[in-house]
């Protein structure tokens, strides 16, 4: 305890110069604003490494710099330093001399022999990238804001690392069983050859049986097409899902016969939002606003009696002047029944594939305005980069979990609580 309260005075005292030295300086006129403080700061790096590595030796060799050794038969010594080095930190570069023994048997640990950058740059680097930074943005960003350069070779090699995490993370096991997930696509431009076109990049999220999100995986192909889901849908199978209880979409033609033949258990439903957007589309845009309102009151009744009452108000009021969007309405009542025969809170989470549509507006967000891509595996790169990102969010189940539980427990008994006994 005396030792504890030693430290904090010697730390006190070592606050109180620096204190003092930026007050001196403030009245000499040397700092005049916030960026002189910063300045202020800055310099005090050098030289605390400086020391540290020094202090470091001092440990080595078991005796300080003109202090007598304390081990007669210790023949190794001070054997001054080696040529200054130039090491990148995050507030700049700054020259160190790394000390050196006799013997040779010094390893420094605060900067290592042969190392040139703290560690944080690598960090710095790959979140940049994943933000949808060009390389040539990260060179000039880390230049402008930390004084550093790192040419486009150097950063270049800290970013393929993560090419191996990323596949790593493509292929990596599943959990056995989703209660929720919702499939959708992004379309990215990529290079081939010499021309560029637009890929199509499917997505899935997924809930797990204790309610956390989370993206089940990222495929390209060449475009959207049901035989392209079959091979996703197989490859979550070979990943170890082995079963599926609702999945959204937007209804992508072809989809539900894919989905069906992998995992034929699993409830599909169509996305409302996309319907509401196709309705939305025909109408007028005097009455749109009208006929949106009056088609809500369909698809957000508590009850199919309910529903179908709304139906026949909306088939009288618009059959005469709007047939094709009455038609689209009433073809579109066979997505909305099955809604109807679930609790609200499960109805709630099923209904719209706002959850990836959420995901897939955080990944253009890293892609948007970057021109082509040079490969799929840069695609790949960024947007798992991304989705890093994203995943730090979700910490917690999704909302009225306990409850969609019990519900899930009473719908399906044995085929969801067999997971959570293993």
């Amino acid at each position: 305890m005396a030792k504890k309260k030693e430290n904090n005075k010697e730390n006190d005292v070592v606050k109180d110069l620096i204190i003092n030295e930026a007050v001196k300086q403030y009245k000499e006129g040397k700092i005049k604003n916030s960026t002189d403080v910063t300045n202020f700061l800055d310099s005090l790096l050098q030289p605390l490494m400086q020391t540290l590595l020094d202090a470091e030796l001092d440990n080595h060799l078991e005796y300080d710099k003109y202090e007598h050794k304390k081990d007669k038969n210790n023949k190794n010594s001070r054997n001054g330093h080696c040529k200054p080095k130039t090491v990148k930190t995050e507030y700049g570069n700054i020259k160190v001399e790394t000390p050196r023994d006799r013997k040779s048997t010094f390893e420094p640990i605060i900067i290592e022999k042969g190392q040139t950058r703290l560690t944080g740059f690598e960090d710095k680097c790959i979140a940049l990238y994943a933000k949808g930074m060009s390389l040539r943005d990260i060179e000039n960003t880390l230049k402008e804001i930390y004084g550093v350069k790192i040419n486009k070779e150097q950063i270049t090699k800290l970013i393929s690392a993560v090419s191996k995490e990323t596949e790593q993370w493509r292929n990596r096991k599943l959990k056995p069983i989703y209660i929720f997930t919702y499939a959708d696509c992004l379309y990215i431009p990529i290079k081939n050859d010499l021309t560029t076109y637009k890929k199509a990049v499917y997505v899935i999220v997924g809930v797990d049986l204790n309610g956390y999100k989370d993206i089940l995986g990222l495929w390209i192909n060449e475009s959207e097409s049901s035989s392209f889901w079959s091979n996703i849908f197989e490859d979550l199978k070979e990943r170890g899902v082995e079963d599926i209880l609702y999945m959204s979409s937007d209804g992508i033609a072809g989809f539900k016969g894919s989905l069906e033949r992998v995992f034929p258990k699993t409830q599909s439903q169509r996305c409302v939002v996309h319907l509401v957007r196709n309705i939305y589309s025909l109408c007028p845009k005097k009455e749109a606003k009208q006929i949106i309102n009056d088609y809500k009151k369909i698809y957000t009744s508590t009850t199919l009696d309910e529903a179908n009452f709304f139906l026949d108000v909306f088939i009288q009021k618009y059959q005469a002047e709007h047939k094709r969007i009455v038609r689209k309405v009433i073809d579109f009542m066979q997505y909305l029944e099955p809604l109807f025969e679930l609790p609200q809170e499960i109805r709630k989470c099923i209904y719209t594939s706002n959850a990836v549509e959420a995901v897939n507006s955080a990944l253009r967000k890293v892609t948007r305005g970057k021109g082509a891509f040079p490969n799929d595996s840069s695609v790949y790169k960024v947007l798992y980069l991304r989705i890093k990102e994203l995943s730090v969010k979700w910490k917690k189940p999704i909302q009225g979990w306990k409850i969609i539980q019990s519900q899930i427990i009473d719908l399906f008994g044995n085929r969801y609580t067999k997971y959570i006994e293993i």
